[in-house]
């Protein structure tokens, strides 16, 4: 039977649209192949593809025909809107150092800088000026001229910043911290400020919507999804209220029945925690992105201590630097200071890799979570190898599912 084409629109995570033609039988991973080759990109693997199904953002499932996720209407080529898929980060690294050399760098910090600029860490105002100091070197180079307002605050900050210190005070202050960076390369930049953006509790998460009863919209809960474990909140009269912080030692399984999602944990209400999702297809697929982070998490742990350990963040020193208006000069009592800031003095290799010595053949990584094979990653090349191997391996796939999920009563059940 013949593979008809149909045009699929693909959106990049700096918001480039990509037109591709692909057959009504191809499946997620051949769209990201056809992706890989028209970027030039090989190292896609820690991206995914995003679609919108039932209001709500979905990872597909790269084994699964594109018709289960898109509408009818593209099928049968009547629809009159277009067929959107998103590429996505889906997998956060814990440390920057990861991506030296990965070829998706410029991409992944794309993807970054837009969860910044959506960022709500109140608390958190004066690492904005230091990460739009770092997407400054990254987008425009070095500053050419300090005291110019040479950038939109809006494409650098997050919108609250702006409105709490105006565009003035912005164009002001910037530049300066811009100037700092002269000479740094905007790949080293780049490193720079997925590092640091990192530590901002909202950046390196994916959120779920997920709801406290069955069938009612009310009660509505966010699960996000973290390298590290689960962050639970719920959304009241439009207000985030935290309710729990899982890590992947105190989660016990993470079951899925129909639409029903039960989370067993230590730290939660008789250890237990029952929710609903969307659908039965939002639920498999919520349970595949945990199960598949969580290993993640179990096999690069110990060569992100190793990396830590012989580098740190950064291999050279940083100073401290306030912003003042330099008309009030006590920190504490000025609304124009900001909180103090680390301008690293410090280049990171650019798209190099530490020597094969600098990380030691014990750092070894378990390929998953029940088998005890192992695989040496002695640097960020390594690594990204690595990537490719067990995030390529899909988890429905007939002759690798048992490995990940056990069927009891025809529950899916993943064991942490």
């Amino acid at each position: 039977m013949k593979n008809h084409t149909r045009i699929l629109t693909i959106i990049l995570p700096g918001d480039e649209e990509l037109s591709l033609s692909v057959g009504l039988k191809d499946r997620g991973h051949d769209v990201l192949k056809q992706l890989s080759e028209l970027l030039g990109i090989s190292d896609l693997h820690l991206f995914g593809l995003s679609v919108v199904k039932d209001n709500q953002p979905l990872f597909l499932d790269l084994e699964q025909k594109l018709s289960l996720y898109l509408p009818k209407s593209w099928r049968k080529n009547s629809a009159t809107d277009k067929a959107i898929l998103f590429l996505k980060v889906q997998y956060f690294v814990e440390n920057a150092q990861l991506l030296v050399k990965s070829e998706a760098l410029q991409l992944y910090f794309a993807e970054v800088k837009r969860r910044v600029l959506r960022s709500q860490c109140f608390d958190q105002e004066g690492l904005f000026f230091q990460l739009a100091s770092y997407a400054l070197q990254v987008d425009l180079g070095d500053c050419k001229k300090p005291h110019a307002q040479h950038f939109s605050p809006p494409a650098f900050f997050p919108l609250w910043v702006v409105g709490k210190r105006g565009n003035d005070f912005i164009l002001q202050h910037t530049p300066g911290l811009h100037k700092e960076l002269e000479g740094v390369s905007s790949s080293v930049a780049a490193l720079l400020f997925i590092q640091e953006a990192l530590s901002l509790s909202d950046v390196p998460l994916t959120s779920y919507q997920l709801f406290k009863n069955k069938g009612k919209t009310q009660g509505c809960v966010l699960l996000g999804l973290t390298s590290t474990g689960l962050e639970i909140s719920e959304i009241l009269n439009g207000d985030h209220q935290f309710l729990y912080s899982l890590t992947w030692s105190t989660i016990h399984s993470v079951t899925f029945q129909g639409s029903r999602f039960d989370i067993r944990a230590d730290g939660l209400p008789e250890k237990k925690l029952v929710l609903y999702s969307h659908s039965m297809l939002h639920a498999k697929h919520l349970l595949q992105h945990i199960s598949n982070s969580h290993r993640m998490h179990l096999n690069m742990k110990p060569f992100i201590k190793k990396l830590e350990e012989k580098q740190g963040p950064c291999r050279g020193t940083h100073r401290e630097k306030f912003i003042t208006d330099g008309e009030d000069l006590d920190f504490y009592e000025s609304d124009d200071e900001l909180p103090l800031m680390k301008i690293f003095s410090c280049q990171w290799p650019e798209r190099a890799t530490p020597g094969r010595g600098d990380v030691d053949d014990e750092c070894a990584f378990e390929m998953s979570v029940d088998e005890p094979k192992e695989m040496i990653v002695d640097d960020p090349e390594d690594y990204m190898r690595f990537v490719k191997l067990w995030v390529g391996e899909p988890v429905d796939d007939p002759e690798n599912i048992l490995q990940f999920f056990k069927l009891v009563d025809s529950e899916f059940v993943y064991t942490l």
